[in-house]
């Protein structure tokens, strides 16, 4: 049996974290280069010292409130039978895992914030890469979505198509680990693109899930 005031409380839980989540990533501004000295970085974390703490402070409530979106969605999703459980429970593994990464990330980041330390050049790239491999996780939990929506059709077709749009956007992101630099290395556009479609994914299937949902049983 569906829990319609759990997936409620879900759609305002993912429309708060996609806000959240997108102004964690407005606020610092633009990111160094992945591959900058860390000389560069230190200067960089010293004028934006409160930003980057802001920002990854705002990651925690960001990765909660997506957290129990995902969770009320995959119960709105979910099929009378039970038939699609191995399915949801893999898309709600990979909801997990991204919020474990940004998390880890956001720690990262606010610790070489605090004390950048002569390890920061190090350190910034594996926090970029946290964040990285974290939207390949999240790419795991649009995926599972979008495709039991498009199954069970709970969702209008423009949004699993969108769901599928993230999927292979956050896919693609992962694999600026093997760019030289520019404009597509892990710190180019697609720290920009990847977590602002998925963003906006979770503001829109979360305003058609309020909308879905019936405010009574």
């Amino acid at each position: 049996m569906h829990n319609r005031h759990m997936e409620r409380s879900a759609a305002y839980s993912g429309i708060l974290g996609a806000v959240v989540f997108a102004a964690s990533g407005v606020i610092p501004g633009a990111f160094p280069d992945a591959r900058s000295s860390s000389s560069t970085l230190a200067a960089y974390l010293a004028g934006h010292h409160v930003p980057m703490l802001l920002s990854a402070w705002l990651a925690l409530p960001a990765a909660a409130f997506i957290l129990w979106f995902a969770y009320g969605l995959f119960d709105y999703l979910r099929e009378p039978d039970g038939g699609d459980r191995t399915l949801l429970q893999w898309g709600a593994a990979g909801a997990a895992i991204w919020a474990a990464l940004l998390v880890a990330s956001s720690a990262l980041q606010a610790g070489i914030t605090i004390n950048p330390g002569t390890d920061l050049a190090t350190l910034y790239v594996i926090d970029v890469i946290l964040f990285v491999f974290a939207m390949g996780a999240f790419a795991m939990f649009a995926f599972t979505a979008a495709n039991a929506a498009r199954r069970t059709g709970a969702l209008p077709g423009w949004l699993n198509a969108l769901g599928y749009l993230v999927f292979v956007v956050d896919l693609l992101f992962t694999l600026t680990i093997f760019s030289a630099g520019g404009a597509l290395s892990i710190t180019g556009f697609g720290v920009i693109i990847a977590p602002a479609l998925s963003a906006l994914w979770v503001l829109v299937a979360s305003f058609v899930l309020l909308v879905s949902v019936p405010k009574t049983l």
